[in-house]
Order: structure tokens, then C-alpha cells, then sequence
């Protein structure tokens, strides 16, 4: 005996589940344009001058890491932290020999002073330039990020002299705070504060006006190696070969001979440049032996300085115009 089938359950529309809701479409021949809700900007629009802005600010962080990863901090943070390091012992030391009454000999043996300073950090100022210069520019290169930037109101050379403005900034801020910090502890550790202060105002001037010169020129050579080479490696490599391969020519050619035009080889070489600078402005001896045996005129430094930032400066100017973005 065969058992009898059993019927099919009746089913209604209800019970029927509805298809997915989709987004409206409008469908031609060539494809279908989706409604996906998206609102036009309606807020203000600042403007050409507010993008500059934006972008120094943006670049004046990354030079420092701020924003990014703790790994992209390691460097220049602890480069800032060496540059300053020597101030702060050089301020205790001074300190502690005031209050055990030896305070003015101290001083006069302290061999931290204005003028001195940049001798003690050159090296991790040009680390610092030689790090983060390719961090700046190369990174848009590489990400393809400048046709982003160069679609809105910056203007190509906008990009260029924020990016300029930005380092420049972030390489004064790792010279001027040590500096600072000589300031305040020599004004402060005097008893006489308001003589200090007036023995002190003086050097303001030219701390500014060499910090200003250290900036642009390595600032200047460390963007334009950085434009022509997107890769970090190379850029980095290249830019300490810049620094350290014509202060070493320079000193094979002076120690053998200082006559002519031989003498004006020092002027290839970045950190004999800086020293002439220093020494013109503070008025002080140099102190590389090269410069000393050179012999050349105080405003031919700054020439240089001057020279070598504007055609370095047109060199990147000219870069961007012309890059594929």
C-alpha cells in the first residue's frame, strides 16, 4: 500500500521575499550612472592662499613626523634632541659653577658659545636634511599624489615655495632652539638678569642671520637632489655626497697649495661656506683650516649663499613645471 503524496503548502505574495532595493541607475549604451547619494561641498572655499597654508603646515609636520607613524618620528626627533643636547649640559655646567662661585671661569673656557655652536651640530643638521629632505618631496613622486595637488588652486610654483617655506622652517627650528636655550640660561643664570639680557640681545641679529643661511643653502641643495631622485636611498646618499665629497677635495687641494684660483675651491664645499658665514657675521676667526688658509672675503660667503639658493631654488621651480603629475 503506497502512502498518498502530500500536497504542496499554498504560498502567497507576502510570503514571497522581496529582491534587494538598488540604487537608481540611469542605463545607456556605454553604462549605468549609480545614485549613490553623494552632496556637493556647499561650505566656504578658501582659496589659493589658504591651500599654501595648508600644505606648509602639512610638510613643516612631516618634516618632524608629526601625524604619521612613531617610526617616522625616530629620526628627526632624536636628531632635534642631539642638536640640543649639548646647550642644555653646557647651561647646567654653567649653573653649577655659579653657585660654587666659579662661574666667570667656567665661561671663559666654555667653548659653547653664539658662534661656536653650528661647529658642534653641523653634522646632525646635515643628517637631519639628508633624512627628511626625500621625505618632503620624493613620497608625492613616488604615490603619485601631485596630480591631487596640482588639481585644485595650488598653482605648481605654490607647491614649490610651500614645500621650500616648510623645510627651511623645520631646519631653523632645529638650530634656532639650541640656541634659544643658551639665551634663556645665560640670562637666567646671571644674577644681574637685566644685564645679561642687554649683554645678550646683541647676538640675536646675527644667530638669525646665520640660522637663516644654514636653512636656505642646505635646505635648498637637499630639495632639488630630492626632486630629480624619488627614491630615499639614492636621495639620501646624494645629498651627503654633496656635503661631505668637496669640503674633502677642498682640503687635498689647500693643503697643498693656497695660491691663484686654487683658494676659491673652498667654495664648493657646503660646510666651508656655512663656516666663512658664521665667521663674517659674528665677526669671529673661522674655524675650518681650510677657510683660514683660503683667505677670501667675508661677503663672498654670503654671495654664494645668496647665488647658489636661487639658482638651486629655479632649478626646482622649473622641475615641477615640467614633471608629469
Amino acid at each position: 500500500m503506497t502512502p498518498e503524496p502530500r500536497p504542496a503548502p499554498e504560498t502567497s505574495a507576502r510570503d514571497v521575499p522581496s529582491p534587494p532595493q538598488l540604487p537608481t541607475t540611469a542605463s545607456s549604451a556605454t553604462g549605468s550612472i549609480f545614485d549613490l547619494g553623494y552632496r556637493g561641498y556647499e561650505g566656504p572655499r578658501l582659496g589659493r592662499r589658504h591651500a599654501i597654508y595648508a600644505l606648509f603646515v602639512y610638510s613643516l609636520r612631516s618634516a618632524y613626523g608629526i601625524g604619521r607613524s612613531g617610526r617616522a618620528k625616530i629620526v628627526p626627533i632624536g636628531l632635534a634632541i642631539l642638536a640640543t643636547l649639548p646647550a642644555v649640559i653646557s647651561i647646567a655646567v654653567r649653573a653649577f659653577a655659579a653657585q660654587a662661585g666659579a662661574g666667570a671661569e667656567v665661561e671663559r673656557i666654555d667653548p659653547i658659545r653664539y658662534d661656536s655652536y653650528y661647529g658642534y651640530v653641523s653634522t646632525i643638521v646635515m643628517l637631519f636634511v639628508a633624512a627628511q629632505a626625500p621625505e618632503l618631496l620624493g613620497r608625492d613622486q613616488r604615490y603619485h599624489v601631485l596630480s591631487l595637488y596640482f588639481s585644485r588652486a595650488l598653482l605648481r610654483t605654490d607647491y614649490v615655495v610651500a614645500k621650500g617655506a616648510a623645510f627651511a622652517t623645520a631646519i631653523l627650528i632645529l638650530i634656532l632652539i639650541p640656541q634659544a636655550v643658551i639665551f634663556v640660561g645665560l640670562v637666567i643664570s646671571n644674577t644681574d638678569i637685566v644685564a645679561a639680557l642687554g649683554d645678550n640681545v646683541g647676538s640675536i641679529a646675527p644667530v638669525l642671520a646665520v640660522a637663516a643661511a644654514i636653512a636656505l643653502l642646505l635646505g635648498s641643495i637637499g630639495l632639488a637632489v630630492s626632486a630629480f631622485t624619488p627614491r630615499r636611498a639614492y636621495a639620501t646618499a646624494t645629498i651627503m655626497a654633496i656635503f661631505i665629497v668637496p669640503g674633502v677635495v677642498s682640503q687635498i687641494v689647500l693643503r697643498s697649495t693656497t695660491g691663484g684660483l686654487t683658494r676659491y675651491i673652498v667654495l664648493a664645499a657646503p660646510e666651508a661656506v656655512i663656516d666663512g658665514v658664521n665667521a663674517f657675521l659674528f665677526g669671529v676667526k673661522p674655524s675650518s683650516r681650510e677657510v683660514v688658509r683660503a683667505d677670501l672675503a667675508g661677503e663672498l660667503y654670503l654671495v654664494v649663499v645668496i647665488a647658489v639658493v636661487v639658482v638651486l631654488l629655479g632649478a626646482l621651480a622649473r622641475r615641477y613645471q615640467r614633471i608629469e603629475a
